[in-house]
């Protein structure tokens, strides 16, 4: 009787232990609505294309150094930010590879932009850019900054120099000239 009860309680014990298993293993995974492309665009902020520069590791999650060259929605800075979850299970972007392009569609109004596999963020696949372009269109090229217009500086103290002491030197270079020919001459007549 004792060995009964004991078996019915380890019997129930790895079943209740399943159980708990059994209920907590869909907690780590992704759960994303798959939609379309159309849907995707509407539940975000803006959409862009973007090469990685860096990873950099804020707590539990992933942000990425951007270098932007096209938008298709909304208006992104061509230096920007992107911040995800390390986990794929918890429907995060992971380590993208630095170097790569990557289309982002993001939420948020300021960098980090926040990204998420649900949003349909991913490598820049020709599919996943022809689905792109046909819901937003060709997007607009993100060009680099205007490099700064030169300016003068005058250096304090400093005046141009004088034309008397620009002449110098060449003045100089025909005197040492003329003398050494006077020299040859005179050596050539004796």
């Amino acid at each position: 009787m004792l060995k009964t009860v004991v078996r019915v309680l380890i019997a129930a014990f790895l079943a209740m232990s399943g159980l708990v298993l059994a209920t907590s293993a869909p907690a780590f995974a992704c759960k994303c609505q798959a939609s379309d492309i159309e849907q995707q665009v509407k539940d975000v902020d803006i959409v862009f294309v973007a090469k990685v520069d860096g990873i950099t590791e804020v707590g539990r999650k992933f942000e990425y150094a951007l270098t932007a060259t096209r938008s298709y929605q909304g208006t992104v800075d061509r230096e920007t930010s992107v911040s995800s979850s390390q986990a794929t299970a918890a429907c995060g972007l992971g380590e993208l590879e630095v170097g790569s392009d990557y289309v982002f569609l993001v939420t948020g109004d300021s960098p980090p932009y926040a990204a998420s596999s649900c949003d349909g963020s991913g490598p820049a696949s020709p599919g996943r850019m022809e689905k792109v372009e046909a819901a937003l269109g060709a997007g607009t090229a993100i060009e680099p900054p205007a490099p700064p217009a030169p300016t003068m500086t005058k250096v304090e103290g400093a005046e141009p120099a004088t034309v008397s002491r620009l002449a110098a030197p060449g003045g100089a270079l025909v005197l040492v000239g003329f003398l050494g020919l006077l020299v040859v001459g005179r050596v050539a007549r004796r």
